[in-house]
Order: structure tokens, then C-alpha cells, then sequence
């Protein structure tokens, strides 16, 4: 998901925050994690944009660290992280195993957006999370799934490479978010907003990658051994619930949820709701 355009007091969209730990991926990548709270471990993943500083992360991270213990990080390529060529959705995957791997004790793990795409690869991958909630990954549950995958990517790719990065994100946006244009004209009037994004533009086409090409990874949602509750709005695109109910449909013994009123961010209290369920602590007082 783009970065929120309501950034704290002093703080644009995508500045770097403070992070806890560095951990060194397979490869040899230096990734920036950062733990709130105490509890119940949990991994967070977040959309195209977020990363320590975003204020979507803060306030996810806000609203469950006062009883679990939230691990984020920046996936490479973003934020403090580095980034070691070639990438490969494998070395994503390697990434979050090595996040999962410095947390104590056993994790869960909470996706968004994109993060959602992310943290199924790592299930089917072996990562060791107990459960895992996926909240509207942007996949098309009517792309065909045995179509080329790498087109759009090469051509987000070719964009970046040629120095046209505004072009890049709009494409992103416009056709893996589904945000109408004017919004995205919109978002060009925002200094600090427009900067993020295209801060990032190098990265989108990974994650058209990371989402098998926006088609529902049929076969990699098969190898998920693992409890998943996959959840959508009823408030957002109709596109996103079919997508949701189809990676549902996908992993075995999975469950959907449709989620009143939420569009295709989640308030944090929602996803707290969520984990709160899903994960088995009692409702607080």
C-alpha cells in the first residue's frame, strides 16, 4: 500500500526510524528489525511502501505492542536494509526465515498488501510461523494463473532503468493497487508523499514478482501447512474479496473473513480484533 498521507508532526511518508537490531539474511544482506511490546511474538510484513517510519507500521505496530511482541523489518531493497544482487523471490523468503529465526520462542505472522504475498511464500517455504493472518493481498483471482508473470515487472523495470520513476509508480498504483487516477494526480500535489513513493520505485517490480504476476499462486498456497485466517473489507474493490476468497480457497483448511466497513487498509484496531481472535488471547478487559 502507498504510505499514509497523514505522517506524524515532523515526519514525511517513508522516513527512516529507529530500528533495534540488524540481521544478516543468507546472502549476506544487512536487515534493519525493529521489536515493540512484550507477548506472543509477531512478524509483521506491510504493502509496497512500509517500512520503519511509515506511519502505517507505527501504527499497526502501535496497536498490538501492548501485548505481543511485534517484530518488524525493512525488506531489502527498503529503508535501512541493504540489497545484495541478483534478488530473487527466494532471497525474499530467505529474508523473512532470518527475521522469524532471531525472534526467541515461537512467532505468528501478521501480512498486509503486498506483506501478505510475502509471508505466504514464506509459509509454503517452511518459515516456522504458528499461524499467519493475510489481509487482502492484491492478487486478481481472474489472471489467468498459467500466464506470463514477468511482463508487467519488466515493464516497471524498463521505467526505472530509462529514469522515468513517476511512470513506474503510477503504472503500480494504477494497475496492482487499483487506485484511480485522479488519486494518484492527487498524491503528485503532496511533496513529501510523492517523494516516498518514488523513493521506492526501483522495488515495485519485485513485488509484482513476489505476487506471482497478480494471479493467485495456486500451487504455492497448496504447500501452506500452517492455520491461515485470510481477510478482506467489505468497504474496498470487489476485486480484493474474490482475491482473498480465492487464496483462501487455495490453502489448505484456511478460513476468509469479511471484515465490515474496512477497505483495503485496515484500521489497526481491526487487525488487533483479528490477531486477538485468531491467535486465541482472551478479549482484554
Amino acid at each position: 500500500m502507498p504510505p499514509d498521507q497523514h505522517a506524524p508532526p515532523g515526519q514525511q511518508p517513508g522516513d527512516p526510524a529507529h530500528v533495534d537490531r540488524t540481521v544478516v539474511s543468507a546472502d549476506g544482506t544487512p536487515l534493519a528489525v525493529a521489536e515493540s511490546g512484550s507477548g506472543p511474538a509477531l512478524v509483521l510484513v506491510g504493502g509496497a511502501w512500509d517500512h520503519h517510519g511509515s506511519p502505517a507500521v507505527d501504527r499497526m505496530v502501535a496497536a498490538l505492542s501492548d501485548r505481543y511482541r511485534v517484530v518488524t523489518y525493512d525488506r531489502r531493497g527498503r529503508g535501512a536494509s541493504g540489497d545484495t544482487a541478483p534478488w530473487s523471490v527466494e532471497r525474499e523468503v530467505e529474508d523473512l526465515a532470518a527475521v522469524a529465526a532471531s525472534v526467541d520462542g515461537p512467532a505468528d505472522a501478521v501480512g498486509w498488501c503486498v506483506g501478505a504475498g510475502v509471508v505466504l511464500r514464506g509459509l509454503a517455504a517452511g518459515v516456522p510461523f504458528g499461524r499467519a493472518v493475510l489481509w487482502e493481498p492484491p492478487y486478481r483471482a481472474t489472471v489467468d494463473p498459467q500466464g506470463d508473470d514477468v511482463l508487467f515487472a519488466d515493464f516497471l523495470d524498463g521505467h526505472v532503468a530509462a529514469g522515468r520513476r513517476a511512470q513506474a509508480v503510477r503504472a503500480f498504483l494504477s494497475r496492482v493497487l487499483g487506485i484511480p487516477i485522479p488519486h494518484i494526480t492527487a498524491a503528485r500535489l503532496k511533496p513529501g508523499l510523492w517523494r516516498s513513493l518514488l523513493a521506492d520505485a526501483h522495488v515495485l517490480s519485485r513485488d509484482v514478482r513476489v505476487l506471482n504476476g497478480l494471479s493467485v499462486p495456486e500451487r504455492v498456497a497448496a504447500s501452506v501447512g500452517v492455520p491461515v485466517l485470510v481477510a478482506s473489507g467489505d468497504g474496498g474493490a470487489e476485486w480484493m474479496r474474490q482475491a482473498s476468497v480465492a487464496l483462501a480457497e487455495a490453502v489448505p483448511g484456511s478460513r476468509h473473513l469479511v471484515v465490515p466497513g474496512q477497505g483495503h487498509v485496515p484500521e489497526p484496531k481491526v487487525l488487533r480484533h483479528l490477531v486477538d481472535r485468531f491467535v486465541g488471547l482472551p478479549a482484554p478487559e
